[in-house]
């Protein structure tokens, strides 16, 4: 058991400060390039303009820990959410993009439902950046069960980013943050021995916010990529829930699900 503890240390120490220093860094760096979230109607946010560049610095951290073929396409997707923080796309240009990068994770990786699964968790671990941590706390929960180094690696990421994004937040993940964690989520998943539906169900609590808030606007005739105040979170947060509660209530629930669908399986 000591042996086990120290090894995952000397995995999730270094992430964690390789992370949190890149974010620093980034944080400082995000103004000068535009990466910042300002105030808007259909954005929770009221503190003014936040750094929104924490990204690479997530990637940088897991990358030692990471096959040289998933990283590669880590890196094309940071690189695209990056772009879409410093000067927003257009919806279309990142779906193709998103979908350019399902199609090289499957071919690298060998498995033919990374496509689908990489674009899916990819956009849905995207809305679930709706309120401070929420989205970190749950990806770091969504890591540790996938386990292995990577896993790990990416949990210290997360936890390092988490220093400056828990509630109240002073830096942001944006795109090149939450895409990147989405697509590493699915390429760690497909290197790991639980395939396809462990994958999934590490994370079902993003893809089940994505679902409702996209059926939710459907019905009332609004296009689903357009932002709101319409997520689980704000709900929880509009039903009393302390903002800094989230992130921890988040955590807990995907580890619930991944380990019942572990145990049912």
């Amino acid at each position: 058991m000591p042996s086990a503890v120290g090894d995952v240390l000397s995995v999730l120490v270094p992430s964690l400060v390789v992370a949190a220093a890149g974010t620093w860094l980034l944080a400082r760096l995000a103004p000068r390039l535009g990466a910042v979230a300002k105030v808007k109607p259909d954005r929770w946010h009221a503190t003014g303009d936040v750094p929104r560049l924490a990204g690479p610095a997530m990637l940088a951290a897991a990358a030692p820990w990471l096959p040289l073929g998933p990283l590669a396409v880590l890196a094309a997707v940071c690189a695209l959410g990056s772009l879409d923080d410093m000067r927003p796309l257009s919806p279309r240009l990142k779906a193709l993009g998103l979908l350019a990068a399902g199609l090289a994770g499957a071919w690298v990786s060998g498995e033919w439902w990374v496509c689908p699964a990489l674009w899916l968790v990819a956009n849905a671990v995207n809305l679930l950046d709706h309120a401070d941590g929420i989205a970190a706390a749950a990806a770091a929960a969504a890591f540790i069960g996938l386990g292995g180094d990577a896993g790990w690696a990416a949990a210290g990421a997360c936890a390092g980013f988490l220093l400056f994004n828990y509630p109240p937040a002073r830096v942001f993940m944006g795109d090149s943050g939450s895409l990147t964690l989405g697509a590493m989520a699915v390429l760690i998943g497909a290197g790991g021995d639980g395939g396809g539906l462990a994958t999934l169900a590490w994370c079902a609590v993003p893809l089940a916010d994505a679902v409702a808030v996209t059926l939710r606007r459907l019905w009332r005739g609004q296009k689903p990529w357009i932002g709101g105040v319409d997520h689980s979170g704000h709900a929880l947060l509009r039903a009393g829930i302390p903002r800094r509660l989230l992130p921890p209530l988040y955590f807990g629930a995907v580890v619930a699900v991944g380990e019942l669908a572990s145990a049912w399986s």
